[in-house]
Order: C-alpha cells, then sequence, then structure tokens
C-alpha cells in the first residue's frame, strides 16, 4: 500500500479538481464573492489576482517541471490557504473548511511529489553503478 506515484496522481486530481471548481466559481458567482471577500476584511482586487495566481500555480504543479517554480507554487499555495483559514476564522464567517482540506491535499502532493523524486533519483543511480560495473566486468 505503500506507493508514492499512487498517492500523489489521486492527490493531485483531487487538488486540481478544488482549484479548478474555485477558478470557476470564481467567474459564476463575482457578486457573492465580492461580499464574501468584503466581509473577510480583503480587497475587492484580490480576487482577480487570486485568479491569475492558483491558474498559474495549477499549471506548474501539473507539469511538475523544474525545481524552484514548484516550489514557489507550493509555497504561494500553502500561504494561500493559511491565510484563508486564518480570515475565516478571525471573522467569524465559518471556519475555512474548504481551505484547511485543500492545504492538506497539498502538503500531501508535496510530500508524495519528494518521495517520488527520491525514489527516482535513487533508480538512476542503481542504474549509474550497474553500468559502471558491467564496463570494469568488461
Amino acid at each position: 500500500m505503500n506507493n508514492p506515484k499512487l498517492h500523489y496522481n489521486i492527490a493531485i486530481t483531487l487538488f486540481a479538481a478544488a482549484i479548478i471548481s474555485v477558478i470557476v466559481n470564481s467567474y459564476i458567482n463575482y457578486d457573492s464573492l465580492v461580499l464574501r471577500f468584503e466581509n473577510l476584511g480583503y480587497p475587492i482586487y484580490l480576487i482577480h489576482v487570486l485568479g491569475v495566481a492558483q491558474t498559474l500555480g495549477l499549471v506548474i504543479l501539473l507539469s511538475n517541471k523544474g525545481k524552484w517554480l514548484l516550489e514557489w507554487a507550493y509555497a504561494g499555495f500553502f500561504l494561500n490557504f493559511t491565510f484563508g483559514i486564518i480570515a475565516h476564522l478571525l471573522s467569524k464567517d465559518g471556519n475555512g473548511a474548504t481551505a484547511v482540506i485543500c492545504l492538506i491535499l497539498i502538503w500531501v502532493t508535496y510530500i508524495q511529489n519528494k518521495k517520488l523524486k527520491y525514489y527516482k533519483d535513487s533508480l538512476k543511480k542503481e542504474d549509474n553503478i550497474e553500468a559502471h560495473h558491467l564496463k570494469k566486468v568488461a
């Protein structure tokens, strides 16, 4: 049951579905989202900034290319959800359960991605050792 690729694929699929639904919801229910942001004390223009940032972050996570850009995408989502949870708790406007779920999903995705990269790196090292050993034998 210890399959990091399966766990990563499940977590990234659920996370991507959640973020896509948030982005689509921000276009469909823009007026109610404006009221919610005002209740939380955030400026309205932040809706568009978050929409663009979440879209770019999701594209970066799904492409899974690069190192530092991927880390920045994970950090951005972590901060987004953390601040969302804090804002909901401070304004007493719900508990931010969706942000908590997304925070857990992004954490699982991050950990499983690290495990996958470690597993791939260890396989490459084993292949290099075997190839080096075969050269010595031949």
